[in-house]
């Protein structure tokens, strides 16, 4: 995209706008982070106010962090916006748009908002939930998918690279020295200089660790109890790639329609709250090069504003 072009918004994306309210667009041109975090705050809490009937029924909350990844931050923003209620006073109805991350973060948020839920831990994935997400997903009682929506393997990264593909790898070396003796130790030199002995230890037990976390989640399911360590075991390795899309009937064949659901009410909300997040982070990038991510209840989200990644 030349540098002097915006990006073309759809219609159905604009929301409306008075005389005495700025668009996006101008407003991200002189804006200050302060100014960014309050107008979002306050459209995010109109738009969930077109959805009063929800809001009767869920604490909603936000965690979309499409660029960043779950982390133990992501864990205290969420611990931080489900303890601001008393538990167990609504049920919890939680937006979730990521890539991944560390997987005992979410193994942690999805047990808090089951805790916190007064009977129902219900997740809305407008996008992707992928890896680390999905793993916070399966500790819901629903999963509502949209059509563009999408799970993915849980598959824990070392440096950005998939752990199960390291001790793919390094299998597929030992073949290579035991079929040709005289490079084993052009190997060995190559993997003192690329790995350490506790990184290849540790994706053997990270992977190991995302079977247990999954497996503990879909125990307390009694529809999938039975099959819970058969479910873990496919969504961490039955796929071969991190981006594999487990769409809605993908999702269904491992867990079953009566979790998996689609075309509700609280994915319309989800919808709704994505799209209005992905348009004003766009503009974000383009007009100030920052980039956004939203945690929180959406009465209140913490709107966290950060320099925009190198490409």
């Amino acid at each position: 995209m030349p540098p002097d072009e915006a990006p073309v918004v759809p219609e159905e994306t604009k929301r409306p706008t008075s005389a005495v309210v700025q668009p996006w667009p101008e407003f991200l041109q002189g804006a200050g982070d302060a100014e960014v975090r309050e107008r979002y705050s306050s459209e995010v809490a109109a738009i969930a106010g077109e959805h009063r009937d929800l809001l009767e029924r869920y604490s909603v909350l936000l965690l979309l962090q499409p660029e960043d990844s779950i982390s133990a931050f992501s864990l205290d923003q969420i611990y931080t916006a489900l303890s601001a209620s008393p538990a167990r006073e609504r049920d919890i109805l939680l937006v979730l748009l990521s890539r991944g991350g560390i997987i005992e973060p979410a193994y942690q948020i999805s047990k808090l908002c089951k805790a916190y839920a007064r009977e129902h831990f219900v997740v809305a994935v407008p996008r992707e939930a992928k890896s680390a997400a999905t793993l916070i997903a399966l500790g819901a009682d629903e999963i509502h998918i949209g059509p563009l929506g999408q799970l993915g393997p849980i598959d824990p990264q070392l440096g950005g690279h998939p752990a199960l593909g390291v001790t793919q790898a390094l299998q597929t070396i030992a073949a290579l020295s035991q079929k040709h003796p005289g490079s084993a130790e052009m190997f060995a030199r190559y993997l003192r200089m690329a790995l350490t002995v506790e990184q290849i230890g540790y994706c053997d037990r990270v992977s190991e660790s995302a079977v247990q976390y999954a497996e503990r989640l879909l125990s307390n399911k009694p529809s999938i109890a039975s099959h819970a360590s058969q479910i873990s075991k496919e969504l961490v390795y039955e796929y071969k790639d991190h981006g594999f899309v487990i769409d809605f009937d993908e999702a269904q064949k491992h867990l079953g329609d009566g979790w998996v659901k689609t075309n509700t009410a609280e994915l319309k909300l989800a919808e709704q709250l994505y799209r209005h997040f992905d348009w004003v982070n766009l503009f974000f990038g383009f007009h100030q090069s920052k980039r956004m991510m939203a945690l929180g209840n959406v009465s209140k989200p913490v709107a966290i504003i950060l320099e925009k990644k190198a490409a």
